[in-house]
């Protein structure tokens, strides 16, 4: 038994407000020893991070905190001085949060960040400080790492910052990582990646981690044990790979029966949800659409660039009514810019969009109001999108009147209808953004996205920050609503479980070409484009780790020749002078590719 680095007994928090004092932690237990792995997971409020912030003694002033021992190798963590806390933070003890953008500074570069980690608790000069964090930028995986010293936190994808905020964790070798969803917002290549790096410590460091997350299969690939919280309990724990392959809670069965499957699509039935009483609900089957349907959005040489770097290649697209088309890929390669080109939100350097065969307008404010209302968004953060000073009622009242000319009675009863069919209460009406959770904001706004009845809606990783169980309402809600309304969707997403189960039709970017399209069943049974196989080796569960070297935007841009030939394992000297088109395998599946006759 190796000893143990944290120890927590009895450990109870509460936080004081208007209302009194709400427990929020009652009574967790957990340890980890030297260089073991131990997941935290459970729902949005269960009380994950506040025992993680317990444990970094960051705790907000009207938390009540109570516990048997609180021990960090062997000292009790509440006895340590302000100065005492802050040598062990970042020394000792470091931690990784969820968004990398918040928690980096955007005034400084990220050499400097990583430096005066450094220079704050070793007594060296800045030059060699320097040096250091280039060698752990090399650590987590960052190609050029003295370029990336002098780049900001602004000028990185999501994936590039969190690796950034790793080396900065990791910079003195902590005895204790703690990661606090760390992995939410970021592409199954990136987290595979970012599990290798973790490996990596446990291994050559001895370091020990403790792993919050609400996402199971990132517990289950890189942890030795897991506990399961539900409010503020742990209510199962134990060897990881016993716990969810043989679970004992009810609680611990339907969060893994909530999960999609990468071989479980909506034509297989609905994901599990848990009714009022908490029961899983049983799964019906249901249908997809027709083969053959009227094309509701065309994409036609669609070329986009910031300023002298090019984020979109001549894409063309075409998604049928009532049809869903899954769009994956890498953080930076394009998927949320085609979201807003389609939307209007954003103008193409080049090309144009079609809306059930007539050309639009580049931009939202120039086209018919039937043609706005005919195509709506649901953005990633339901909490930045929903206004935090109006009333739910108003947020959705306001497409219904502005879109669908509705009276204001009128407006008002079809709030009700709307917030219904998304699952919510009437009086949710009257609550704002802020009293609602993850799951509940999102619903919400869906529900203002149907407002206009629109026969477009394009979902921008609609749920990745929500809960699992949250996640499977959500996406049976989607369903239920496209079956009704025969709205056709325009789905992304990072993960491709829900990929999986969401979509018809899937197309592939990488640094902004479609790489492969095609039905679900063909992307996911190939052949496939050699992108399209590291990204479901990287999201399978027992997967090795695939290695990839994170590049600087804009710097491994190839002048000619397929965007893939220098990470592609197939590459010929063909690969590296012209560039690929797409061609037809079989029944309309496109891969780009020069060795397509090998794959």
């Amino acid at each position: 038994m190796s000893p143990s680095v944290l120890n927590v007994e009895k450990l109870s928090i509460a936080y004081g407000g208007k209302r009194g004092w709400q427990s929020a932690v009652d009574g967790v237990s957990l340890s980890i020893g030297q260089g073991e792995a131990l997941g935290l997971v459970g729902e949005s409020g269960s009380g994950k991070s506040s025992v993680a912030l317990a444990i970094l003694r960051y705790l907000p002033g009207n938390a009540r905190l109570a516990a048997s021992a609180l021990e960090f190798q062997g000292r009790e963590i509440r006895s340590l001085s302000g100065e005492e806390l802050r040598g062990l933070r970042g020394d000792r003890i470091a931690a990784v949060y969820q968004h990398p953008g918040a928690a980096l500074n955007p005034a400084m570069t990220i050499g400097r960040q990583i430096g005066e980690t450094i220079m704050r608790h070793r007594p060296i000069r800045r030059d060699e400080a320097r040096w250091r964090s280039a060698e752990l930028l090399k650590r987590v995986r960052v190609s050029n790492s003295e370029r990336a010293l002098d780049l900001y936190p602004h000028e990185l994808s999501g994936g590039m910052q969190q690796r950034a905020n790793i080396a900065i964790a990791i910079a003195l070798d902590p005895a204790l990582l703690v990661l606090d969803e760390p992995t939410t917002a970021l592409d199954a290549s990136v987290q595979s990646e970012v599990i290798a790096i973790l490996d990596e410590l446990r291994r050559d460091h001895k370091t020990s981690i403790l792993l919050i997350s609400h996402d199971i299969n990132l517990i289950r690939r890189s942890c030795d044990r897991v506990a399961v919280m539900q409010s503020g309990a742990v209510v199962e724990s134990g060897d990881a790979h016993d716990v969810f392959e043989n679970p004992t809670h009810a609680y611990t069965k339907t969060l893994i029966a909530s999960i999609p499957a990468l071989n479980f699509t909506k034509r297989d039935g609905r994901l599990a949800e848990v009714d009022t009483a908490g029961r899983i609900q049983a799964a019906a089957r249901q249908t997809g659409p027709d083969a053959e349907r009227q094309t509701a959005i065309a994409c036609k040489g669609i070329s986009h660039s910031f300023g002298s770097q090019a984020v979109l290649h001549n894409v063309e697209l075409r998604i049928g009514q009532g049809e869903t088309f899954g769009l994956i890929g890498e953080s930076g390669s394009g998927k949320s810019t085609l979201a807003r080109i389609v939307t209007g939100l954003q103008t193409p350097s080049q090309g144009s969009v079609e809306l059930f065969g007539r050309t639009v307008a580049a931009r939202a404010e120039k086209r018919a109001p039937g043609e706005r209302r005919d195509v709506q968004m649901v953005f990633q953060s339901p909490h930045r999108t929903l206004n935090p000073r109006h009333r739910i009622g108003r947020i959705i009242s306001r497409p219904l009147r502005r879109l669908a000319g509705l009276g204001r009675s009128r407006a008002r009863e079809r709030v009700a209808d709307l917030l219904r069919s998304v699952r919510l209460a009437d009086t949710t009406a009257e609550q704002k953004p802020r009293t609602l959770s993850g799951g509940q904001r999102q619903r919400a706004a869906i529900a203002r996205a149907f407002a206009g009845a629109p026969k477009v809606v394009v979902l921008d990783e609609p749920t990745s920050a929500l809960d699992v169980s949250v996640q499977a309402t959500v996406l049976n809600l989607l369903n239920d609503l496209q079956r009704e309304k025969d709205t056709t969707y325009l789905f992304i997403s990072h993960d491709l479980k829900v990929v999986r189960y969401m979509a018809d039709r899937i197309g592939v970017l990488y640094r902004g070409r479609l790489v492969e399209a095609g039905l679900s069943e063909q992307v996911f049974k190939g052949p496939n484009h050699p992108y399209t196989k590291l990204l479901l080796a990287a999201s399978a569960d027992a997967a090795q780790a695939v290695s990839i070297q994170a590049g600087i935007p804009g710097e491994t841009q190839p002048a000619k020749g397929c965007c893939f030939a220098e990470r592609c394992p197939l590459a010929s000297p063909l690969c590296g002078e012209a560039e690929p088109a797409s061609t037809d395998t079989g029944d309309g599946h496109l891969i780009a590719c020069w060795r397509r006759d090998e794959l």
